[in-house]
């Protein structure tokens, strides 16, 4: 019958609430999105072709992390993000190193183009005290 839906994982199958082409996908839509169709899943009983289920989530995911890289921050939110200062991105911009977009005297920076600084500090670890190095490191100096 024409219209008439066939459950995931059959041939002809449909995805139940299709995410409309080129909208943007929130993390909040992508948790509602899925939420409902467990719960939609879970009423009917239905059995689900695992590896097709997961092509769905998958994605989805792909295009909710697509359209938080299209997402256009302001310096200040930028700067935040990304852990670097605002003069530091202006500065980065000024040098042709990362593209934004200008409205006025204001920049706007695509959060995927974002620079990420590290928050690994290169340190030597400290050791426990050893009594018997340290012994021996102060009888060499004095021998």
């Amino acid at each position: 019958m024409k219209g008439e839906r066939r459950p995931l994982g059959e041939p002809g199958g449909q995805r139940f609430d299709k995410h409309p082409a080129g909208s943007t996908m929130t993390r909040e839509s992508f948790v509602t999105r899925w939420r409902g169709r467990r719960d939609e899943l879970a009423r009917l009983g239905a059995h689900v072709d695992g590896a097709k289920l997961c092509d769905e989530v998958l994605a989805d995911v792909e295009a909710m992390l697509t359209s938080e890289d299209e997402a256009l921050l302001g310096l200040h939110d930028a700067a935040a993000r990304s852990g670097y200062s605002s003069d530091h991105l202006r500065r980065l911009h000024r040098l042709g190193r990362l593209p934004a977009r200008r409205d006025g005297r204001r920049l706007f920076f695509r959060a995927g183009d974002l620079p990420r600084k590290t928050n690994v500090v290169d340190v030597r670890p400290l050791r426990a005290y050893d009594p018997i190095a340290d012994a021996r490191r102060v009888a060499t100096r004095t021998s």
